[in-house]
């Protein structure tokens, strides 16, 4: 009588199983994972390989000690490049490590001169040196009567015996009736000093003489100073000549006329008192813009109690000066 088999499992003994059964284990298990979980691994891998591949490469041109900013010498040899500092250059003093430069040199001592310039060697003292004195002047470019001076020199001249320094003089004389008396002295003095004074002056000053009465007569008509050429002085000296005393007089606007000129000096000669008042002297003070220093004369046969003339003359830094008509000398 025959007995059924009986299955393999049931046959198989107690102990670890085959190598194939374990295998399909693990796919089984693998296969029951969740699809993005195993996504998320994959990716997870991935950007830990990078971060570790990228910090493996090396900052900029490696590890190269820091140098300092400025100049930079470049020494090329046939192999190598290499960039020289300043202090690469003290700390080196053997001058066969720096090759020459294929770029000759400039020698100071030799080098071009421009035209119409000194070449200077040596240490340069004071501005005699300087490029701007090298120029030529403004004076010489100047076509005239002053072209062969300078222009602006200050000199100092006198109207019997006041000095005045300046470069621009203005003369202005009394020329009313009264200038006439006692034998025509007062006049002839005052042409005697003016002259002299004018004769004095460079060709580097100007000038201008305003005789004035109830009116003034100016010089060569025209209200401008004049260079004290050797031509305006013989013109100046004929137009002295030809004044004669008449009229009144009219100090104000003479010294306001003499302004406009814009002055270094002011000679004011008058016969006749000042006669100024406290406004009339602070409204001259205000009207002299160029500051001119005033020098008053006067003349007269005794000096009366009016000081305005030398209130004039102090209020600008000038001088007064009274002159008696008899003893004055004219020659």
């Amino acid at each position: 009588m025959t007995h059924p088999q009986k299955s393999s499992a049931a046959a198989l003994p107690p102990g670890p199983k085959p190598l194939g059964i374990g295998l399909r284990s693990a796919e089984q298990a693998k296969k029951s994972l969740p699809a993005w979980l195993l996504s998320l691994l994959l990716h997870l891998s991935l950007i830990a390989g990078l971060i570790f591949f990228l910090t493996q490469i090396p900052n900029g041109a490696g590890e190269v000690d820091n140098r300092t900013g400025g100049i930079v010498l470049v020494d090329i040899q046939s192999e190598s490049t290499e960039y020289l500092s300043e202090g690469d250059i003290a700390q080196n003093s053997n001058p066969a490590s720096v090759p020459d430069s294929s770029t000759p040199s400039v020698d100071l001592e030799k080098r071009p001169e421009l035209p119409g310039m000194e070449v200077t060697t040596g240490e340069v003292v004071g501005t005699e040196d300087l490029l701007a004195n090298k120029l030529p002047s403004a004076d010489s470019l100047i076509v005239g009567s002053v072209a062969n001076g300078k222009i602006g020199g200050k000199m100092t001249t006198e109207v019997f015996g006041i000095p005045g320094t300046g470069s621009r003089f203005v003369y202005l004389i009394d020329r009313s009736k009264s200038m006439e008396g006692y034998n025509f002295r007062p006049m002839l003095a005052a042409r005697q000093e003016l002259w002299k004074s004018v004769t004095s002056l460079n060709e580097s000053n100007q000038f201008q003489i305003i005789f004035y009465n109830n009116e003034v007569d100016i010089f060569r008509r025209k209200l401008n100073l004049h260079a004290a050429s050797e031509v305006n002085k013989d013109a100046a000296k004929q137009y002295i000549e030809s004044i004669r005393p008449d009229g009144g007089t009219d100090h104000l606007a003479a010294l306001k006329t003499a302004f406009k000129l814009s002055p270094d000096v002011i000679f004011f000669l008058t016969d006749a008192e000042g006669g100024f008042t406290a406004d009339e002297i602070f409204e001259l003070s205000r009207r002299n813009y160029s500051r001119a220093i005033i020098n008053t004369i006067e003349f007269g046969e005794r000096r009366s109690n009016d000081r305005s003339l030398e209130a004039i003359a102090r209020n600008s830094g000038g001088k007064y000066i009274f002159k008696n008509i008899n003893t004055l000398r004219v020659e």
